[in-house]
């Protein structure tokens, strides 16, 4: 696997390729950052396992290539769910002809196996609504407001065949507010994510994370606090 850090050193943009399923806010957020000049990266591609998902419409309007491999099978075999070795397998074709330096799961909602993790042409990310290890999975916010919590968010982890068990990277916390709903607390730590995400590549592109070593169990500077990161954003 390509050095991130070197790709920076080298004044060369991240090639960044992004996995999502749902509306896309946070690929808007790094089509934006990429735009402005906020981030040194170049977004080489998205692959959408769902059809319909306005991320791809976010991708198609800036001019990055789509890849859809929907989930739900089209023509004779309408209705029926792709199978993830499938679509795991046009997936890893379509990620190896692009060749990031950085894969970035997005809401992206298929569990990936290792198979598929380990071959990947370059590491992976996931960006999980909720302070991991803390409510692994789904339903993260309704589960945090049942609990005795006084704090949620975000976090930005390596991913690994466990589900949302790989090192966490970087956090982005707030206060619980117990009058929110679900809904409401969602949109909370949906503001946490558009700050973390883009805030976590760029530490990767400048060298501050490594996630190479990282995996290895090596820190990347004994000067940097241990992990995960943690940015206090109360909004």
């Amino acid at each position: 696997m390509p050095n991130m850090s070197d790709s920076y050193q080298d004044s060369k943009p991240l090639k960044v390729a992004v996995l999502v399923s749902g509306s896309g806010s946070n690929l808007q957020v790094l089509i934006d950052a990429m735009k402005a000049g906020s981030l040194p990266i170049e977004i080489v591609g998205v692959i959408s396992n769902v059809k319909e998902a306005y991320a791809v419409t976010r991708a198609e309007q800036a001019d990055i290539p789509v890849t859809v491999l929907s989930h739900i099978t089209e023509g004779e075999n309408a209705g029926k769910r792709m199978g993830i070795k499938t679509f795991e397998r046009h997936a890893t074709a379509q990620l190896n002809s692009w060749q990031p330096d950085l894969i970035v799961l997005a809401g992206f909602m298929r569990v990936l196996s290792a198979d598929f993790i380990d071959g990947a042409p370059a590491p992976m990310i996931n960006l999980h609504p909720s302070l991991l290890p803390k409510y692994k999975g789904l339903d993260t916010h309704e589960r945090v407001l049942a609990s005795d919590d006084t704090h949620h968010g975000c976090s930005v982890h390596v991913v690994t065949a466990e589900l949302d068990a790989g090192q966490v990277l970087t956090q982005a916390l707030l206060a619980i507010d117990k009058q929110n709903s679900p809904e409401q607390l969602q949109k909370r730590v949906q503001k946490l994510e558009h700050k973390i995400l883009p805030w976590t590549i760029l530490l990767i592109t400048k060298g501050v994370l490594d996630i190479e070593a990282i995996n290895a169990q090596q820190q990347s500077s004994e000067y940097l606090p241990a992990l995960p990161l943690q940015l206090w954003l109360d909004n």
